[in-house]
């Protein structure tokens, strides 16, 4: 028996300027994230160099709704050619 998970997750750009695309002096891009536009589950930081090294601010902890916040913002960044402002993803 396959067991299916839906989920949603938002993330939204805390990065200074967030009206400016990041530049590539940047070195990580910060959002908060949570499983509502509104909530903030906590902070999603996210290495310009190596976004595999993504972290949650302030826990050794990899929350699924942080996974799919990446998940959806990586998708932006790689279509865009730009760190998104915000992002949502639903399963």
């Amino acid at each position: 028996m396959a067991v299916t998970v839906a989920g949603t997750a938002f993330a939204r750009m805390l990065t200074e300027s967030v009206t400016e695309s990041v530049t590539e002096s940047v070195t990580e891009v910060r959002y908060a994230f949570g499983a509502t536009p509104e909530a903030d589950e906590g902070v999603l930081v996210v290495p310009v160099a190596d976004p595999d090294a993504w972290y949650v601010e302030g826990t050794h902890e990899r929350p699924v709704t942080a996974q799919w916040a990446l998940l959806a913002v990586l998708r932006r960044h790689r279509r865009e050619g730009r760190w998104p402002a915000q992002a949502a993803f639903h399963s």
